[in-house]
């Protein structure tokens, strides 16, 4: 009898970054209304599509297997690994759906950080923002800059309109925001959907110097724009 063996969460967070982002998308694409997340279950690679809205046409939550996605054509466009649910399924989020979003926490910057670099893996996301601690000098595409308004703003485009929103500890609780606390786990909210995760992706000082470094030197330079230690949230204990 052959063993199946078994698939880590580092595994699939690394096949969601080498194809499986751009296989969602092509799922989204798809779907009859706008997907706004999507659960891989880490055991058996199913995937669920949530529609953003939950009621009217169009709005059932789709389920399928991972080998039935579409086949990877063009790019992950807007979307990110959060981390992993309770029920050890890798949670992605997508920000052209959710448009405007609030992280909170003591450091919100440490998540927004994970996400920017799996952003940045597509060539047509540009970010602005005025927090320094998740710019990259360097990199055009990811400029510190003054946004009037006041508050802590990450706006993400890949000049398919509207621009995403992503408020650090905003002021104003929105309907969709991530409440991470201190050891890393979170609750997060997307309208009247709720999942709560036992971690979630996020890149510490100590990581994070050496891997703006890293993508601050031309491609072609390093291995990757995504070191392990980023990807996996449980190596980030």
């Amino acid at each position: 009898m052959t063993t199946v063996p078994e698939v880590s969460v580092a595994e699939t967070v690394r096949w969601l970054h080498d194809e499986g982002l751009v296989r969602l998308a092509g799922v989204g694409g798809r779907a009859p209304s706008p997907v706004i997340a999507y659960s891989v279950e880490v055991a058996t690679g199913m995937v669920t599509a949530f529609p953003d809205a939950v009621a009217g046409p169009g709005t059932d939550v789709l389920t399928l297997a991972a080998d039935d996605l579409p086949y990877p054509s063009g790019s992950p466009r807007r979307l990110v690994v959060v981390g992993v649910t309770a029920s050890d399924a890798v949670l992605v989020l997508d920000l052209e759906v959710a448009q405007s979003l609030g992280i909170y926490g003591d450091r919100p910057e440490i998540t927004a950080r994970a996400w920017v670099v799996q952003l940045l893996l597509d060539p047509q996301v540009s970010i602005t923002t005025n927090c320094a601690a998740v710019a990259i000098a360097a990199d055009k595409r990811c400029q510190h800059v003054f946004i009037p308004g006041g508050g802590t703003v990450m706006l993400v485009d890949d000049s398919e309109p509207p621009v995403s929103t992503v408020r650090l500890n905003p002021e104003a609780e929105g309907s969709n925001h991530l409440d991470v606390a201190q050891d890393r786990t979170a609750d997060l909210y997307l309208g009247s959907r709720f999942w709560q995760l036992r971690r979630v992706l996020g890149i510490e000082d100590p990581t994070w110097a050496p891997l703006v470094e890293q993508l601050e030197n031309p491609l072609g330079e390093s291995d990757s724009p995504f070191p392990p230690s980023a990807a996996d949230p449980e190596e980030q204990r």
